[in-house]
This record gives C-alpha cells, sequence and structure tokens, in this order.
C-alpha cells in the first residue's frame, strides 16, 4: 500500500542554494559592469578604475555566463527553454576558456580577444591570463557534468578552480604585502581570481543535496566539525606563510629555517585547534547524551500516561508504521497492541478515508491548523465514522518525526469531547 510522501526541505540546504543563486547574481552585476566599461570608457579613465582594469573584457563574458548559469539552475526543469538556455550557458563557458587557452598556447590568432574589445590597449593586454583561461574552461566542464548529474565530478572540478583561485589570491596578497616577482603562470588579477574564487564556490553549493555540501550543511557533529576546522585550515598556512616572507626580509633567518619553522608551525597550531575543537564537540555530544535521556525519560512517561486515558491514542512515522496503541485504541479497533505495531495507519482507515487522511498529513507537515477530521475507521463494531485530531511530532532539531492521533466516535454522547480536543497546543516535540 502506497504510503504518503512529502518532500521536507532541510533549512541549511535551502539558504546553501539561495548562495548560489546569490553568487551567480553577483557574477552577473559583475561581468555587465566590467563589460559596460570596456565598451564606452575611453582607455585614461580605465587606467584610473581599479576594478574594471582588474577584469578582462572576456572574463566578464564569462562571469556574465557563469552567473546566468548558476541562476538558472534550479529552474531548469520547469520549461525546456529554460534548460536549452542553461545548456548554452554552460557550453559557452566551456568553448571561452578552451579557445583562449588554444589561442594563448598555440600563439594563434583566433581573434577570441578582441571579440569583445577590438583595438586592445596598454591597459588591457591583448590576451587573457592562462590561468583565467584554464578555470573558465574547468568551470565549463564542471557546469556540464551538473547537468549531467555527476554531481563528484562536478565538485572536484569546481574545487579544482577554487584551489587554482585561492593560489593567485595568495600570491597576489604576498606580492603586495612583500613585493617580489611572481611566475606568469600565478600572475592573474586579484579582482579577477576573487569573482572565479566565488563563482566556483556557487557551483560547488549549487549541489547541496550531494556528497561534499551534505556534510558542510549538516547539523551532525561531523558538519559543525567541518565548519570549525575549514577556516583555521585555510587561514593558519596563510598567515604563517605571510610571518615567514616578512621574517625572512627582515634578515631574522634564511629560507631553509624559515621553511622548517613554517612546516612546524603550521602542524603546531592546527594540533591545538583540533585539540580545543575535539574538546568542545566532546562537550556538545555529552549534553546530547543528557538531552536524550531526558527527552526518552519525558516520552516514557507521556506513553505511560496515554495508555490509560479513555480516548483512543496512537501514534504512528512519516511512512505511516504504528508506533503506539493504547488501551483504548485496542477497545476501538478489536486489536491488540502486539498486532497494531505490525501495521500501518491505512490498514485501520477505510479505503474511502485514505485520500482525507493523506491531505491532514500534508496539512500538518506545512504547518496548518489542528483540527480534528471526521474520517471512517474499521472499527471492532464495523465501519465508524470518528473524529481524528493528529498532531505533528518533531524531534529536537525541529524536523518532523512522526504522528500522533486521538480518536472520538462521533456520538452525541462524546461531542464535547469532541469540541474540546480543538483545544490544542502547537506539534510536540519527541525524542
Amino acid at each position: 500500500m502506497k504510503i504518503l510522501r512529502h518532500s521536507i526541505h532541510h533549512p541549511a540546504l535551502a539558504r546553501t542554494l539561495d548562495v548560489s543563486q546569490s553568487i551567480g547574481l553577483a557574477g552577473i552585476a559583475a561581468g555587465l559592469v566590467a563589460l559596460c566599461g570596456w565598451s564606452v570608457l575611453p582607455a585614461y579613465v580605465i587606467r584610473h578604475l581599479w576594478f574594471i582594469s582588474q577584469v578582462h573584457p572576456n572574463a566578464a563574458l564569462g562571469f556574465i555566463l557563469v552567473g546566468f548559469s548558476l541562476r538558472l539552475a534550479r529552474y531548469q526543469g520547469v520549461t525546456p527553454w529554460v534548460h536549452g538556455a542553461c545548456k548554452f550557458f554552460r557550453i559557452s563557458v566551456g568553448l571561452l576558456g578552451l579557445l583562449s587557452l588554444v589561442n594563448i598556447w598555440f600563439h594563434l590568432n583566433l581573434g577570441i580577444d578582441k571579440m569583445v574589445v577590438r583595438d586592445p590597449t596598454a591597459v588591457m593586454p591583448g590576451s587573457m591570463p592562462a590561468a583565467v583561461a584554464l578555470c573558465f574552461y574547468l568551470l565549463g566542464c564542471a557546469l556540464v557534468l551538473l547537468s549531467a548529474g555527476r554531481t563528484w565530478l562536478c565538485q572536484i572540478v569546481a574545487l579544482g578552480v577554487a584551489t587554482i583561485s585561492t593560489a593567485a589570491l595568495v600570491a597576489s596578497g604576498y606580492g603586495w604585502l612583500a613585493p617580489q616577482e611572481l611566475p606568469d603562470y600565478l600572475t592573474v588579477p586579484a579582482m579577477t581570481a576573487l569573482l572565479l574564487l566565488a563563482l566556483s564556490l556557487g557551483v560547488v553549493s549549487s549541489n547541496a543535496h550531494h556528497t561534499l555540501m551534505t556534510v558542510m550543511t549538516s547539523r551532525s557533529v561531523g558538519g559543525a566539525m567541518a565548519r570549525r576546522l575549514l577556516p583555521a585550515s585555510l587561514l593558519i598556512p596563510i598567515g604563517l606563510g605571510f610571518l615567514r616572507l616578512k621574517g625572512q626580509e627582515a634578515g631574522w633567518f634564511g629560507p631553509p629555517l624559515g621553511l622548517v619553522l613554517h612546516v612546524v608551525s603550521t602542524m603546531l597550531l592546527l594540533a591545538l585547534f583540533l585539540w580545543w575543537n575535539a574538546a568542545a564537540l566532546d562537550r556538545i555530544a555529552r549534553e546530547n547524551r543528557r538531552f536524550e535521556h531526558a527527552v526518552q525519560d519525558t516520552r516514557t512517561a507521556l506513553l505511560e500516561i496515554l495508555s490509560h486515558v479513555s480516548n483512543a491514542a496512537f501514534a504512528h512515522d512519516l511512512g505511516g508504521n504504528l508506533t503506539f496503541f493504547n488501551a483504548a485504541a485496542e477497545r476501538l479497533f478489536g486489536v491488540s497492541s502486539a498486532e497494531a505495531l505490525h501495521k500501518t495507519i491505512y490498514q485501520v482507515i477505510t479505503p474511502q478515508s485514505e485520500a482525507a487522511a493523506r491531505s491532514m498529513l500534508s496539512t500538518q507537515l506545512i504547518g496548518g491548523a489542528h483540527r480534528p477530521e471526521s474520517l471512517v475507521l474499521r472499527t471492532s463494531a464495523g465501519e465508524q465514522e470518528c473524529a481524528v485530531l493528529t498532531i505533528l511530532m518533531c524531534d529536537r532539531s525541529g524536523t518532523p518525526a512522526g504522528f500522533f492521533s486521538l480518536v472520538s466516535p462521533l456520538f452525541a454522547s462524546v461531542a464535547g469531547e469532541t469540541d474540546s480536543l480543538e483545544q490544542t497546543p502547537d506539534p510536540v516535540s519527541v525524542g
């Protein structure tokens, strides 16, 4: 028998998808600003506008294409034209990067660098940096993999782009704080690298229901640990690398000793941070265990009280399987508690009331009003119309865990009872 199915969206995952949409919008806005600047402003003005001069016109076009891909990702299954637009934008990103790489590596003159601005100036070199072209090619591949449902490969490729753009940002930061000559493959304008990093993370977060992002957005101890350790694992090595450069620049130590100090300091600080994080998680685990014991005791006491009430009462999980059956329910339905726990809710409801039952449970899941519903049940006296009041039960995190129902046969003598059932609190929180 088919049980009610209802999609429950995790709020953290929904927020992560909203972040992906916001990043896409930011990419579109940044690309449009840069493109408009290159198209209408003279070179001497662009030279003094840091943001525009940091973004190659073709890179700006790439930001717009990736941004639209992220914005439309959630709606590509709605209409055919949206699906086609998504596919066009994603393939265009990959082609833009691939043609730029071919133009750079093979020294060809494909005209790709003059696609937006016809006459390159001293402010804008003729070709897009090779690292930027490679990032756009990889982003295009990641977006195509996203369309194909290859979530693992999509996230791995997108994280590769994040790694390249992070390396370029770190190199630019070190070059600004401690001036030094950088290799050509790390020479990427800081604003371009920052936008590439944001867009790559947007692609990763667009897979919020799968693989890597599932861990980062979960409310489990593992998710909390990942969110605590990730910033430290990124910032500690970067900060220590800057201190090493400043120490070598001041003449306190040479490169060999600087490397040793950098490695040892990173190991020590990460070990200390891991110890602090483990201690904090251990405290959380102890509090969770105490809470679970308290909830279990409360649940046991509640079920003990309900087992002696005069109204028939039963509970079932989200799959419809009965999990509790009190003595009054045994008398009403003529089924023992042991037998009832092997049944589903729809085995005590007549076929003509199944649609009403599903509608009632759906209403409770989306936070609808609490009021008794008239259902025809299979009681020991035959099919009988009863007033059924259903209450949603949630766990400690607010996630629906099941339903609890009170039943009153529709007799005139119990009309007052049915009216009293309407005075019901909000969903109960149970373990």
